[in-house]
Parts: structure tokens; sequence; C-alpha cells
């Protein structure tokens, strides 16, 4: 039994079929895709979620080739970006575009901030928090990350049993230095 029909659900009962083990799938909905599927309503039509599937796994992109008709898989450039303030940041972050974005008062802090850091990193490592703090110091933290992280994932940054810290991540890689 699968619950849910979003693609994490429906990949894993198309391998299962793929095996030859029956499955029953759930969805709570009237319709499938979860959070990635489009919904139309009065002429418009809304995204419910992300749409976009990135990966550079090669087994995964095989994968869509093989679930999807080629006419349905349409490849597109990834382009992320953060509208913060009536600016546009770069997603991943990227150091100059974030610092020039800011403007100088908020860039020199934010660099301060991360300088410290360096100096003084957050003794807890463990979780979200403590290691993205450690990256990109608090108040780039505190200004990117800690609300949104919330908003997604419904636990706090420091809930390290429901978010741990996401190393393997280019999103959330380190600066480096400046």
């Amino acid at each position: 039994m699968i619950i849910g029909a979003g693609p994490a659900g429906l990949t894993a009962a198309y391998q299962f079929g793929k095996a030859g083990v029956v499955t029953t799938v759930l969805e709570a909905d009237d319709v499938v895709g979860g959070i990635s599927r489009t919904a139309v309503g009065d002429g418009w039509r809304f995204d419910i979620g992300g749409h976009r599937f990135f990966t550079k796994v090669r087994v995964v992109s095989d994968l869509w080739h093989e679930i999807l008709e080629p006419e349905d898989f349409l490849v597109r450039p990834r382009m992320s970006r953060i509208f913060y303030k009536g600016r546009f940041y770069d997603y991943p972050l990227r150091a100059m575009n974030a610092l020039r974005n800011l403007g100088p008062i908020e860039a020199v802090r934010c660099v301060l901030s991360y300088l410290w850091v360096r100096i003084r990193p957050p003794k807890d490592q463990s979780h979200f928090e403590g290691w993205v703090a450690s990256r990109f110091g608090w108040r780039l933290y505190r200004t990117f990350f800690k609300t949104y992280t919330e908003k997604v994932w419904g636990v706090p940054g420091t809930d390290s049993r429901q978010t741990g810290h996401p190393s393997g991540s280019r999103t959330f890689r380190s600066w480096g230095p400046l």
C-alpha cells in the first residue's frame, strides 16, 4: 500500500509494478500529482507546488525519460530566484549577487556576521540552523533561510529530528571566502 499519489508515490507504485508487485495507491485528493500539479478553476491555472524536477543523478533522469513520453518531457533551463524587498536574488544564493542586492549597509552587516561565525562558529551545528549559520552568518540565515525553512518544513531550524542539515545540497553550500 502506498499513501499519496504525488511524484514519490506514483514512482514507487511504478517501480513496484515493474518488479511484479501489485500495489494500491491511496490518495486523499480526487486527482493525482500531489503538490506537483496544476489546478484549474474559472479558466485560471494555479500551480500547487514545484513543477520542475532537477537531478544530476543519471538513474533518476533515465527513469523520468522512461515514464514520460518525449513530447511530455519538457527541458527548461533551471533558474530559481528569491524576490525579497523588491529585488531578485539568485537561488542558490551567490555571494556577490546577494550582497549587491542587499545594499551597502546591509551587505556590510552580512559580511561582518559571516566573519563573526568564522571566528566564533555556532556551538551546535548538528541541526539546520547552526549548520547554515556557520556557513553564511547569522544575518543571512535569518534573512533568507529561517522563515522559509519553518514555512516549508513546518518545524524550527533547531529541530534536528525533522530537518537535519543538507550538507550534500548545492543550495546550502558555504560561500567559503567571500
